[in-house]
């Protein structure tokens, strides 16, 4: 009787995990566009620029945050994908079980205090960002482009990192508990279901 209860409770916490893995993922898919639209803007910029002779503090301005918010938002799916940084030199050795509890520890020692960290340091600088209409203009730029918008990737980025990391250690528990055979769901994503 515990061990099937055990085995509904894992149930559960998976497909909470494949919920966390289909937000994540679309949220992929809407992002790599971002890539396009920064290269888009880029091209313009430089058309606009050396063409035209006409420039704009704003749309020069937007082309980093495009690339920072694409790499913020992307990190969760990277690391569904299981195409994150690893330390090799320890997992490569450890087998199935030693690199699962491996992850786990990485997971729940540092990868979710950083995002909550993160996002807990963040979100007061976003809100009041968003509040007062803050721009990223200053003496060295007139750019007139909302600042609340990059401010607030940085806790969406870090949240669904966050989130992601939860799916993740939910993964591992459920392998190392044997109530899963595959551990990492990069290994089914891998065999298809692309953003």
């Amino acid at each position: 009787m515990a061990g099937r209860a055990m085995t509904s409770g894992f149930a559960a916490a998976l497909r909470l995990a494949a919920c966390i893995d289909t937000v994540n993922r679309q949220m992929a898919f809407l992002v790599r566009w971002g890539l396009l639209a920064n290269a888009v803007l880029i091209a313009g910029n430089v058309f606009s620029r050396k063409l035209l002779g006409v420039a704009s503090s704003t749309m020069y301005d937007v082309q980093p945050h495009f690339f920072a918010a694409v790499v913020l938002l992307m990190a969760a799916y990277t690391l569904q994908r299981d195409e994150h940084v690893r330390i090799d030199v320890f997992s490569g050795s450890l087998g199935p079980r030693g690199t699962a509890w491996l992850d786990l520890a990485g997971i729940l020692v540092v990868l979710l205090p950083l995002c909550f960290v993160a996002v807990w340091v963040t979100v007061p600088d976003f809100t009041r960002a968003l509040a007062s209409g803050e721009t990223r203009a200053s003496r060295e730029s007139l750019s007139t482009f909302p600042a609340w918008i990059m401010k607030g990737m940085i806790p969406l980025g870090f949240f669904s990192l966050g989130a992601q990391s939860v799916a993740e250690a939910v993964r591992c528990f459920a392998f190392l508990a044997g109530a899963t055979p595959a551990r990492r769901v990069a290994q089914t994503v891998q065999q298809g279901a692309r953003p």
